[in-house]
């Protein structure tokens, strides 16, 4: 369906019995999570690393959210890109992370996990970008407070503190 088709329907939406427009809401659901499943095909080894970050950040721009645990999985996945000094690009070097903070609060939950489970150190500090840029300073330390709080098995508890860690020397650095 096109945007012009789905905005045809949509103007029509409060004319249509309540069937109708359930039907409508879950054939635009559809389309979503076919465009989803398309965008991830683009994930594989088979995909340069040009279209592989496309695909990345049009999950992110699209604010895809079903698309998060493939983000995370691909979070330090890296363009090698510099920063360029003549025009502004669609993505910087760490396309999935910048996705994952567009997308927003679906991006937190998963983030918080990949800090108490994941020991790559880039990978850390990507997560707590995520949190940080999604919430904002204050907000994410008591995300971070509340999960250390809550988690009772010890190496998970501390890989939750040097996340804390990490992400006050990431506000110290961002001031």
């Amino acid at each position: 369906m096109t945007p012009q088709q789905t905005a045809d329907l949509m103007s029509k939406l409060d004319k249509m019995d309540e069937r109708s427009q359930m039907s409508l809401l879950s054939q635009v659901d559809r389309e979503r999570s076919e465009t989803l499943g398309l965008l991830l095909k683009y994930l594989g080894p088979h995909s340069s690393i040009n279209v592989q970050a496309a695909a990345i950040y049009l999950i992110g721009r699209n604010r895809l959210s079903d698309g998060v645990p493939e983000l995370v999985r691909r979070i330090d996945f890296d363009t090698g890109a510099e920063p360029k000094k003549t025009a502004e690009p669609l993505w910087e070097r760490y396309p999935a992370m910048e996705a994952l903070i567009t997308i927003g609060s679906p991006s937190v939950r998963p983030s918080v996990e990949l800090l108490a489970t994941d020991p790559n150190e880039v990978r850390r500090n990507l997560a707590v970008k995520v949190i940080r840029y999604v919430e904002g300073p204050e907000v994410a330390k008591f995300i971070l407070e509340r999960a250390i709080a809550a988690e009772s098995e010890p190496k998970r508890r501390a890989n939750l503190s040097d996340g804390m860690k990490r992400l006050q020397t990431l506000i110290q650095q961002t001031r």
